[in-house]
């Protein structure tokens, strides 16, 4: 198989998904790193936070490097704490830009300006896109994470910090979770043919800084708890 990129935004969610089990190599922002996942070869890289960090290191090391998968794994926040409690563990099937588009008042109209981010496949690319999830994942030879419930997640530049925010996007979009850079990561893949895998856990209730609504210790540890399985 060719090998997996596994991608984190940062340096401690990195060392969380697999450092518990293995020495990693010296990390980089920006900077790709040879890392083998048991038998398969693969790359680590840590990209910085947001949607222009992850688009343009991601794209350069797709352009550098012939990868058969990229997983995207990181912390996000649940709008839905029924079924992603604190610390729960999820593959994202699609991600949602709530920000691309027209906006009037509170209003984003992906279709407003007339003109969309890209044509993939002969389709018009807008505000979503789907990831690897279900079958495709064991097709990929990440059947690791095919059991794992799956979500619609929304990208974001600035993180929701208000209840009212929180229950608009729910109510216009029916998303589960929040995260920044899952959408950029997604329409980079998809422009150049290789699938995504996103991996997530829970850290905190979007919409609130309550300190009772938030465990960063305990999802970066789910985190290491999933993701070192690939390289067991």
């Amino acid at each position: 198989m060719k090998p997996i990129l596994f991608v984190t935004a940062t340096a401690k969610e990195m060392k969380a998904a697999l450092g518990g089990v293995c020495k990693l190599p010296r990390l980089e922002q920006g900077k790709p790193v040879e890392f083998m996942f048991g038998t398969r070869p693969g790359l680590l890289l840590v990209t910085g936070i947001g949607v222009i960090n992850i688009s343009f290191a991601l794209g350069r090391a797709l352009a550098g490097n012939d990868v058969g998968i990229v997983v995207l794994a990181g912390i996000a926040g649940t709008f839905n704490p029924d079924r992603f409690p604190l610390c729960s563990a999820c593959v994202v099937s699609k991600e949602v830009w709530p920000e691309y588009g027209l906006k009037t008042g509170e209003h984003v109209d992906p279709k407003g300006l007339g003109f969309s981010l890209a044509e993939i496949d002969g389709q018009p690319v807008w505000n979503e896109v789907e990831l690897c999830s279900g079958k495709s994942l064991f097709e990929s030879g990440l059947d690791r994470f095919e059991k794992l419930p799956e979500a619609v997640s929304l990208t974001v530049s600035g993180v929701t910090a208000t209840a009212e925010g929180a229950a608009a996007y729910v109510k216009r979009y029916g998303a589960d979770l929040e995260n920044m850079e899952g959408f950029a990561a997604a329409y980079v893949c998809a422009l150049v043919g290789v699938g995504l895998c996103q991996v997530r856990t829970v850290s905190n209730l979007v919409g609130s800084r309550d300190s009772n609504d938030w465990d960063l210790r305990g999802a970066l540890a789910e985190l290491g708890r999933v993701c070192s399985a690939l390289v067991r």
